[in-house]
């Protein structure tokens, strides 16, 4: 290649490096919370796959068309650094997920969450659920008071019972159970600003359970990119402001947006866990190809994280449950 034409390559190379930062770490340049790259990077395992692709398609480009060689060697590298650079954030957040543990320590508290999509998992499955992982707090976004109500029935009982629904569309509908071993709790109290239901409850005088916050933040759509960012931030918000906090559910965000990058003492359950990587949703995709959105944020000074389960769909809903489990401090 002469001196001449290696402008070519270098302004190519200068592009393509733009476009890529974008894709894979638009907070290098405040996007993160810009509808389109806010999309785009909570689906991370994709842009892996994807980035994969263009580069090896660019790269044979490269090698056919002789007179484009050099632009187009530029853009695969590129490219390919770009994707190298995204697996690694990928993988050090990790893939992996705990199993359920069986046995129960002193203090421990297991912490459930699961986005039933328009009430249509039923109390059954959400009950088996409960069952199987020992559950002591159970978030149900997208839940009706009924279902909430049968769940903690078939259950076993032993659970208060919580519920807040902000209109008549079963989306804004968020149910909790607290198990009776945790003490008495007062009513909820909601997210003043929120569409979707989030609410944190507190244990009245005399009980010394945690507080606890049900969270179901606005999804990033066109229209509404403040009210998601707003919704996640009171969330992390809520378990940040009190000790021994803990905040659940449905976060419609990843460890890349806003109001996850900074979470005070709060520490997210998947990350301690290495399994911040994880899919959640959708439920029909492989796990490293989703978006990790639904998390458990615990107060690190009074709880360290055992396990993070990233559990099986389950009845139909387009989230994986997620379950964490957490041990007083020290």
């Amino acid at each position: 290649m002469t001196r001449r034409r290696w402008p070519w390559p270098a302004a190519c190379a200068a592009v393509a490096a733009l476009l890529a930062v974008v894709v894979v770490w638009p907070q290098a340049f405040g996007l993160s919370g810009v509808y389109g790259p806010a999309q785009v990077v909570a689906l991370r395992g994709l842009t892996v796959l994807g980035g994969a692709l263009v580069a090896v398609l660019v790269a044979a480009l490269a090698l056919a068309l002789r007179r484009a060689r050099w632009p187009l060697a530029a853009v695969a590298g590129v490219v390919a650094a770009a994707t190298v650079f995204s697996a690694g954030v990928l993988l050090s957040r990790g893939l992996s997920s705990d199993s359920v543990p069986r046995a129960t320590a002193p203090g421990e508290v297991r912490v459930l969450a699961f986005n039933t999509l328009y009430d249509g998992a039923g109390s059954r499955v959400v009950a088996d659920l409960v069952t199987a992982t020992g559950a002591d707090i159970v978030v149900l976004p997208e839940t009706s008071a009924a279902t909430t109500r049968q769940a903690a029935e078939l259950a076993g009982g032993g659970f208060q019972v919580f519920h807040h629904q902000v209109d008549a569309g079963i989306t804004s509908a968020t149910g909790l159970l607290v198990a009776s071993s945790l003490g008495t709790y007062g009513e909820p109290q909601p997210d003043p600003s929120s569409g979707l239901g989030s609410y944190t409850v507190r244990p009245v005088a005399g009980s010394d359970g945690p507080p606890i916050t049900a969270v179901h933040a606005w999804p990033p759509t066109g229209g509404a990119m403040a009210r998601w960012h707003d919704d996640a931030v009171w969330a992390v918000r809520q378990c940040a402001g009190s000790e021994r906090a803990i905040a659940a559910g449905d976060f419609n965000a990843t460890l890349d947006h806003p109001a996850l990058r900074a979470l005070g003492p709060c520490a997210d359950a998947a990350a301690a866990r290495a399994a911040a990587g994880t899919g959640t949703w959708p439920a029909g995709w492989p796990r490293w190809a989703g978006a990790p959105i639904d998390h458990v944020l615990a107060d690190a000074r009074a709880w360290d994280v055992v396990s993070f389960s990233v559990l099986d769909a389950a009845g139909g809903s387009d989230h994986r449950p997620v379950l964490a489990v957490l041990r007083p401090a020290g």
